[in-house]
């Protein structure tokens, strides 16, 4: 697990100059693409996957980077509270998709550090990837029949 999370934390800053060297040549160019059929819908995919991959390490590097309050364990507990224990029970909450990762306790507010904007657009552009390489597909088959 610990190579995937170095590899995304990798990503991020490869990705982001991968998206923004495409930003520049779009707004040189005035054409997102110089392909057309079904390459041009497969080119829009990848770029699409980019952003998922960017926006994903963005929030990895969120949760591991983000400064934890001194009432927040780092240590989960899968278990829940020890009952025993005195409120407030604290106790972390993290998901790794949809990318979550909340410090919970019953006297305090919950804080969340991953950004607002991570898990939307991660799955936004999953889906925009998605529907890219159906439509690529589709194209593809459409060129084949012909």
């Amino acid at each position: 697990m610990l190579v995937v999370i170095v590899m995304f934390l990798l990503a991020v800053p490869v990705t982001g100059c991968l998206l923004f060297v495409k930003a520049v040549r779009v707004a040189v160019s005035r054409r997102l693409t110089r392909k057309s059929g079904a390459a041009a819908w497969a080119e829009g995919a990848g770029w699409l996957l980019c952003c998922a991959v960017l926006a994903y390490g963005v929030g990895v590097g969120a949760m591991f980077l983000s400064p934890w309050p001194d009432w927040c364990p780092v240590v989960t507990s899968h278990d829940g509270p020890d009952p025993s224990a005195v409120p407030p029970h604290p106790r972390v909450e993290n998901s790794w998709f949809p990318l979550e990762a909340r410090c919970v306790s019953d006297i305090h507010a919950p804080v969340d550090f991953i950004p607002a904007a991570v898990n939307p657009v991660l799955l936004t552009s999953l889906a925009g990837a998605a529907g890219c390489a159906s439509m690529a597909v589709l194209h593809r088959r459409g060129e084949k029949s012909r």
